[in-house]
């Protein structure tokens, strides 16, 4: 079971493919690095443009700031305007309602 290796490999040759696969290994990590920076490149690029983009939007709420501010008056002024217009159709039902009345009456204003 134990038995005896026997290298048939020189020296010099181990060394060298040694030194290929660090050679390799290093070409691979210099690509890396070079996808590394170009991607940190595009985030960047990203960053700036959606800050950007927030800034536009925070420039617009800022110049519709009034017009939201101005909201909670309007619906109160919207509800006005329906209490208005009940009592005014109460009023026409009214008047209709007592013309119908004195109609049946007679047209007359005697009681």
């Amino acid at each position: 079971m134990n038995e005896p290796v026997t290298v048939t490999y020189s020296l010099e040759q181990v060394l060298s493919r040694l030194e290929q696969k660090m050679d390799r290994l290093e070409d691979k990590i210099d690509s890396n690095q070079k996808e590394i920076k170009q991607e940190i490149k595009d985030l960047n690029q990203k960053i700036d443009k959606q800050s950007q983009e927030i800034a536009t939007i925070q420039a617009i709420l800022q110049t519709k700031q009034p017009l939201i501010q101005k909201m909670p008056d309007l619906a109160e002024k919207v509800g006005e305007l329906k209490n208005w217009r009940q009592i005014v159709i109460i009023a026409i039902t009214a008047i209709i309602t007592g013309s119908i009345t004195w109609v049946i009456r007679g047209g007359t204003f005697k009681p």
